[in-house]
């Protein structure tokens, strides 16, 4: 394929993604100023943390019961899509296995989603109380859980939000697509080769850029800022190469 039809098709995976994100995004920011307000509260009733430990726990549970329903729902948009494959390469195989690999990548993004939203609150209150030495009125209970309210469920959660949905919308697409295709390879024997495709537009970070047409054998790494990375938003892959990441992967066979 020319660079011209791969980023068409990389702008069309992007476009079915961002449809699914913008859905459950607007799921996320409701979870998050739910969870600021009794994060609020709790502080204004209790002065203290000592409910946030329980908060965390209901929170996580359904940021959790969220992101499934996110993962399932691209999972199976995604079974449509290929690249020029000679063979139908996404087939309906171990479908069962996905999901569970999904589930378990969803547990892990609820956990630390549920924990920064702790952390932010906790941080609203620390900073309140060092403003307080030379403004009192800043560690008043009111004062305090105002301020907690709008850090954690303002603004802020809106961009929060749709962070979390992009982030986890690619990843449940490219991480079910290529178990599909890896699946398919090896029980047709056939050879695919999947390739690393970049937007290149002002947004793409510059080792997501030089990544872009590496080309391997299903089942061999990328090498991407010296990070071995399977896929684009490879779970096992850190945060700087993850979070918001726009790349995608072509498919084809020999």
């Amino acid at each position: 394929m020319t660079r011209n039809q791969k980023l068409k098709y990389a702008r069309a995976v992007l476009l079915m993604q961002d449809r699914i994100a913008l859905k459950y995004q607007k799921d996320i920011k409701r979870e998050l100023k739910l969870t600021a307000s009794q994060l609020a509260e709790s502080y204004r009733i209790n002065q203290s943390t000592v409910e946030y430990p329980q908060i965390q726990s209901d929170h996580q549970k359904r940021i959790t019961e969220i992101l499934l329903k996110l993962a399932k729902e691209t999972s199976d948009k995604f079974k449509v899509f290929t690249l020029n494959a000679k063979k139908d390469m996404f087939s309906n195989y171990v479908e069962n296995g996905i999901y569970n690999m999904l589930a378990a990548n969803v547990l892990t993004t609820a956990s630390t989603v549920s924990a920064n939203t702790i952390a932010i609150a906790s941080v609203v209150i620390m900073q309140s109380m060092r403003e307080s030495v030379d403004k009192p009125k800043n560690s008043q209970p009111d004062v305090i859980a105002k301020n907690i309210s709008k850090r954690v469920g303002g603004q802020y959660s809106v961009s929060r939000a749709m962070t979390i949905a992009r982030t986890e919308t690619h990843k449940a697409a490219n991480t079910a697509q290529y178990q599909r295709a890896s699946v398919a390879a090896q029980e047709s024997e056939l050879e695919v080769v999947v390739e690393w495709i970049s937007t290149n537009d002002g947004r793409v970070r510059d080792d997501h850029k030089h990544a872009d047409g590496q080309t391997r054998p299903i089942g061999q790494p990328f090498n991407v800022g010296g990070e071995l990375l399977m896929y684009p938003s490879d779970p096992k892959g850190s945060a700087a190469n993850v979070i918001n990441c726009r790349c995608v992967l072509g498919y084809d066979t020999k």
